[in-house]
């Protein structure tokens, strides 16, 4: 689970062949959000990650599907010809049900999963994810006001999660981020259109699946309420932002009880790695107790490595540094996820690196929020 920062950017190599916009942006979505599931499981309480923005009433209505992009529309926008032929076949779920929350009309227009059904299948820690579920989503203002094109500056401001639950699995650690779950998106028209994706979940069409779609970047506990005792997800009637779920018709002969037992398994062991050495087990244990209360104590900070950064328009901080003993580091990470109740201080997600299996061969990237705005990143090292 200790990953570099830069593996955000893997697979954004630029080729001497610019790719589309769109294919662009669904790499990097894809690669942040398996990013920050593995910081979220890692570091951040779960109590913490929320948010709550917008205030509106909520109802539930069917729509005409004429009023927006199809499934197949969505796909041919952003030339995944397989995905096209997915959402035409038998196994393609035509849903077309709004829910209108938080000042968002939020439509679910189709679900269609199955073996690699897509032209751009993600790979996850050097293995391709074939097995995957689709879901198209349309997102606009319930007033009517056009969404922000996603090449205006505005676009961005408001972030949602649209993410499955499994009935009778915790929420706040059985989601999009677990199941390693990516997106693409685009404006038309005024709407926003999402197509997720995440391992198949027809795998549990026994136990029931949800799809929600909420305000924030995270999982929202206020958002939801879960019964620990049935395993249900419902509305939580009282909260103002928004907070869409709905239940996919998926037919309970698409499930797979043993598959979905292995899937829960592999999550359940930290995605199969493989076993630790005592040294990098050591290393581990030493970033996991890392906080910004200690770190002064346990590690020294390299002064080359400071620098003072600017999130841009869409909250996202960029930074580089290069050492002689170091060598070179970069990446990309999001404010919401450093600081999630916006307070100055140092961030208690840490990003980390080694060279090698000893305490010693750690290097920390930390975050510190200043009063103007600005972010101080820096290096440390054990001491």
């Amino acid at each position: 689970m200790k990953r570099d920062i830069d593996h955000l950017l893997k697979n954004a190599l630029r080729p001497a062949d610019e790719p589309e916009e769109w294919l662009n942006q669904r790499i990097l979505n894809q690669e942040k959000e398996i990013w920050m599931m593995r910081k979220q499981h890692r570091r951040i309480p779960a109590a913490a990650l929320m948010t709550a923005i917008v205030l509106a009433l909520g109802s539930v209505t069917a729509v005409a599907a004429w009023n927006y992009l199809s499934p197949v529309q969505m796909a041919e926008q952003t030339e995944d010809k397989k995905l096209m032929e997915a959402f035409q076949s038998k196994d393609a779920i035509e849903i077309n049900e709004s829910q209108t929350y938080g000042g968002y009309r939020i439509t679910l227009l189709g679900v269609v999963s199955g073996e690699g059904i897509s032209d751009y299948l993600p790979e996850v820690d050097g293995s391709l994810e074939s097995d995957r579920t689709y879901t198209a989503v349309a997102i606009e203002y319930a007033d009517g006001t056009p969404m922000p094109d996603t090449s205006d500056p505005a676009y961005g401001g408001a972030s949602f999660l649209v993410s499955p639950y499994i009935k009778g699995y915790v929420p706040y650690f059985y989601n999009s981020f677990t199941l390693s779950g990516g997106y693409t998106d685009f404006v038309q028209d005024g709407v926003l259109y999402r197509l997720s994706e995440c391992n198949n979940v027809e795998l549990f069409a026994d136990k029931g699946v949800y799809l929600g779609v909420s305000d924030g970047s995270f999982y929202n506990q206020d958002a939801y309420v879960y019964d620990t005792e049935t395993g249900t997800l419902t509305r939580n009637e009282a909260y103002e932002g928004v907070n869409a779920l709905f239940d996919l018709p998926i037919p309970i002969s698409k499930a797979d009880p043993s598959a979905a037992e292995a899937l829960i398994r592999s999550l359940e062991e930290g995605e199969a790695e493989e076993p630790e050495t005592a040294e990098a087990t050591a290393a581990g244990r030493w970033t996991d107790e890392l906080t910004p209360e200690n770190i002064t104590e346990r590690a020294v900070r390299l002064e080359e490595t400071v620098r003072i950064l600017t999130p841009d328009e869409n909250g996202m901080l960029a930074y580089e540094y290069a050492t002689e003993d170091l060598g070179e580091g970069n990446g990309t990470i999001s404010m919401e996820l450093l600081f999630p109740d916006n307070r100055p201080g140092m961030s208690d997600v840490f990003g980390s690196s080694a060279s090698g299996d000893e305490i010693s061969d750690l290097a920390v990237e930390t975050f510190v929020l200043n009063e103007d705005g600005t972010v101080t990143f820096a290096v440390y090292v054990p001491k």
